[in-house]
């Protein structure tokens, strides 16, 4: 009688319990990269004219628009995810990476004419090169107060 009463409290209990959601990608997704002075875009398979776009557009931007926030630059990984239902992209600082979701937003209009692609690397890079010279930035600040 003990050893039953113990059974079914233990599948009583079970039946609530559940593991954590992980909102990873799943481990199927074969990985691909693109490798440049500027940064290094990590993209899943099928995504390699996205990717090949972005990482163009990054180097164009580093050698181009450089001087007029400052010379210093970072390599960054930048990873495009694109089994996500939100739009936007972001810079983090720890660990040092930045990532892309790929869906576009839902109002069309938004956009105009312009790849949803393109206007998140632009934006996305020029935050990489604020944080790139931000150290440099205050320690011209600190060291003109001495």
């Amino acid at each position: 009688m003990k050893k039953l009463f113990l059974a079914s409290a233990l599948l009583f209990v079970c039946n609530f319990l559940s593991a954590q959601l992980f909102g990873g990608n799943p481990a199927y997704i074969e990985w691909r990269q693109i490798n440049t002075e500027a940064a290094r875009v990590i993209y899943p398979e099928g995504l390699d004219s996205i990717a090949q776009r972005i990482q163009a557009i990054v180097n164009y931007m580093h050698k181009n628009y450089s001087s007029t926030i400052g010379e210093k630059l970072r390599k960054i990984n930048i990873v495009l995810q694109s089994n996500t239902s939100v739009t936007n992209g972001y810079v983090a600082l720890g660990p040092y990476r930045s990532e892309f979701y790929l869906m576009p937003p839902q109002n069309a209009f938004e956009l105009g004419a312009q790849n949803w692609a393109d206007n998140l690397s632009i934006h996305e890079f020029r935050h990489v090169q604020q944080y790139s010279n931000l150290i440099t930035a205050y320690q011209k600040a600190v060291l003109s107060f001495r």
